[in-house]
């Protein structure tokens, strides 16, 4: 099941705090102002969604690179 919940948090500027899921696992947060409709709020959370991935698969990368070098260096 995917879920977007709205945390009832309100940060400084009167966005709402969500946090999307997928079953319990929490894939990624983003803020959003709930009077700008449903649409813009699927798509915050589709860009939010890209953003998490992005950044796992960059820290994915980095843990690799990583372990080359210290392979390439005899450590």
């Amino acid at each position: 099941m995917i879920a977007i919940i709205n945390t009832g948090e309100v940060d400084e500027i009167g966005r709402s705090r969500y946090r999307l899921q997928i079953n319990e696992k929490l894939i990624a947060e983003f803020h959003h102002h709930r009077i700008d409709g449903l649409g813009v709020c699927l798509a915050l959370a589709s860009l939010a969604a890209d953003r998490a991935e992005f950044e796992r698969n960059e820290r994915i990368i980095k843990l690799a690179q990583n372990a080359l070098s210290e392979r390439n260096n005899g450590v």
